[in-house]
């Protein structure tokens, strides 16, 4: 397995919450210039959770689970990585003080050209403790942190061979050329909803 520059890596984010599935998908472009060999989307996966998911779960419940991050390389069209250790919320929540799973934290990917529309991740798990009305109360060091990681390129020891993108659908697997536009920067939005997670809506 080997990724070239230019390549399209996909990664879904499983999670469960209040028996519903939950999915974040992410998109990142291959910058090394001279490629990536194999273990490459096991190492890119490692830094992924230690410098994004690590950030995210401190805004999450721990009856929100991640239970497996999906990484593919949709412009090969062949390789596969698949980590499946559940990784729960770090805040340890009484059921009762769990809000419903379309109640969401959302934040606003901003494009760095006109190719594609603004991008956005909505984040389910949150907790009653960290909500007043309409306003999340929670740690705004915990929002700036998300906001980087968003926002930030992966690293394979010290070097960036990938950066988060927006891209333009449809997205037909294998891909061949594909419109993106790079995330310049993340913004918090608030609280929010995410129809789709309603229960029995699915995703």
């Amino acid at each position: 397995m080997a990724a070239v520059l230019g390549d399209l890596l996909q990664l879904v984010d499983n999670q469960s919450y209040l028996g519903q599935q939950v999915l974040n998908v992410y998109y990142y472009r291959v910058t090394a210039t001279l490629g990536l060999a194999d273990p490459y989307l096991a190492d890119l996966n490692s830094y992924w959770e230690d410098n994004v998911l690590d950030p995210i779960i401190q805004i999450q419940g721990d009856g929100l689970v991640h239970q497996s991050r999906e990484w593919r390389n949709i412009s090969n069209g062949t390789d596969l990585f698949v980590e499946s250790t559940a990784v729960p919320g770090a805040n340890s929540v009484a059921e009762s003080s769990e809000l419903p799973s379309y109640v969401s934290l959302g934040f606003l990917l901003q494009r760095e050209s006109l190719a594609t529309r603004n991008g956005y991740k909505r984040f389910a798990g949150l907790t009653e403790n960290f909500v007043e009305g309409n306003t999340w109360t929670g740690s705004t060091t915990s929002i700036d942190n998300i906001e980087t990681a968003l926002a930030g390129d992966l690293n394979i020891g010290i070097l960036a061979v990938a950066e988060p993108v927006i891209v333009k659908r449809p997205i037909v697997v294998p891909v061949g050329s594909y419109i993106y536009s790079s995330i310049g920067a993340a913004s918090f939005r608030g609280l929010g909803t995410q129809n789709t997670r309603k229960a029995g809506r699915g995703v």
